[in-house]
């Protein structure tokens, strides 16, 4: 259950409160600070500041930001929906973990439960000399607070929502769940499973989803305080069934008897949902890219740019080296294996589809030819430079299939030998 949890709060949908709570919070403090300056403090010690003028202040700001939190909540939605509807609905969960956004509303509301908190308790008289002193300089630090959180506000609107914005979004959001992989492939998990002899236990599904994510800390608890391997049949990102293997289980000992609720247990490791995620599924946000292409290459928006700017992104991924394997990460889970994984995936799930859609498009196909062999040219993985050897010639067959001027398919042809023959 503390897994789901702990997953559940990553997601940024399920987390927009959290901010404007801590906010709200930080506001309460604010005047309880005030107050309890009017009670401890020597009276009339600090300078006196007018009730009207600290009104005033308090007025024009719960006015102004009860606005401004209105239009700023309106033009979140706004971008969540153009996220969605310009490039993916996969990727509007990361426009909404932007920090600027979520920061600048949360500001917002904040200053206004502020003001409003404030002026209850001025107006009841709960503020006296010293009180209102200690408000009327809090009041400047809020205001000052507010009118820098208004210029990056101004910023973060020229760039919310925009494609080339949450392009940026899931690149980094891939590139760091495939920074996870490169650095131990397998996730920590590095026993070897002797595939000769028979587990003692097969654990299935109890559910059908994606595998969203694996606690393997907790995993390799379980397996130490009962003296278990386990070997995990599938990786997070694949699609699995209720009732199919996901678990072999050998015992030290060499019996079988085990309890059912550490079974339970072993399962509740594992969360299976309608959704796949970026945090260790490198595959996902490969698949991602790959939509926002196809939705760029439909017939009714037909923007063969940016579905170029996509296959760019996804050569800079996988060329990317600046990724070494970590040795201390790859060796964290001695009694855990996890099924192996072909990155030549990395290929097949994003270029494979682009090519596919834009293959009656000649400046289209023959980039995709051009990326594909620097990627098998450059690439330090041999299951990646096969894997693109291989989709540059699929994809040189579904040109050929879908261009019909002849010359167009010759030059193509030339590009594909040139390179790949």
């Amino acid at each position: 259950m503390f897994n789901k949890l702990i997953f559940w709060l990553k997601k940024p949908s399920n987390t927009l409160w959290v901010l404007p709570t801590f906010g709200v919070i930080l506001a309460l403090s604010f005047n309880l600070f005030a107050l309890l300056g009017t009670i401890y403090l020597k009276p009339n010690i600090l300078p006196n500041i007018e009730s009207k003028t600290i009104d005033d202040l308090l007025n024009i700001i719960a006015s102004s930001l009860l606005a401004v939190s209105t239009f700023s909540l309106s033009i979140m939605v706004s971008a969540f929906a153009s996220a969605s509807s310009n490039s993916s609905p996969r990727a509007t969960e990361l426009v909404m973990a932007d920090d600027n956004t979520r920061l600048a509303i949360s500001s917002f509301i904040s200053a206004f439960v502020y003001a409003i908190i404030a002026k209850i308790g001025l107006n009841t008289g709960y503020y006296e000399q010293n009180g209102r002193f200690i408000l009327f300089i809090s009041i400047l630090f809020v205001i000052f607070y507010i009118i820098l959180m208004l210029i990056r506000w101004i910023h973060t609107l020229s760039k919310l929502g925009r494609l080339d914005n949450t392009l940026n979004k899931i690149y980094n959001a891939t590139e760091k769940s495939l920074k996870l992989y490169k650095e131990a492939h397998n996730f920590g998990a590095c026993w070897k499973e002797d595939e000769n002899i028979e587990p003692n236990l097969v654990l299935k599904s109890i559910k059908t989803g994606y595998i969203s994510y694996i606690n393997l800390n907790e995993l390799q608890n379980i397996a130490d305080k009962f003296k278990l391997n386990i070997s995990i049949l599938a990786r997070q990102g694949d699609y699995i069934a209720k009732n199919k293997n996901l678990l072999k289980i050998y015992f030290e000992d060499g019996s079988s008897n085990i309890d059912s609720t550490v079974v339970d247990d072993i399962l509740n490791t594992f969360i299976v949902d309608i959704q796949r995620s970026y945090h260790q599924d490198s595959r996902f946000g490969f698949m991602v890219l790959s939509e926002v292409a196809q939705k760029a290459l439909s017939p009714g928006i037909n923007d063969q740019g940016t579905a170029i700017s996509v296959l760019i992104l996804i050569s800079k991924l996988l060329l990317n080296d600046d990724f070494k394997e970590n040795e201390e990460k790859k060796n964290l889970y001695n009694r855990l294996s996890l099924i192996s994984f072909d990155e030549a995936e990395f290929i097949y799930c994003s270029v494979d589809a682009i090519s596919r859609d834009g293959a009656n498009n000649i400046e289209l196909s023959k980039f995709v030819q051009n990326i594909l062999y620097e990627i098998y040219e450059n690439s330090s993985n041999a299951n990646i430079k096969k894997g693109a050897k291989k989709q540059a010639k699929i994809s040189l067959q579904r040109a050929l299939v879908a261009l019909s001027y002849n010359e167009d398919k010759k030059y193509l042809q030339s590009i594909y030998d040139k390179n790949f023959v």
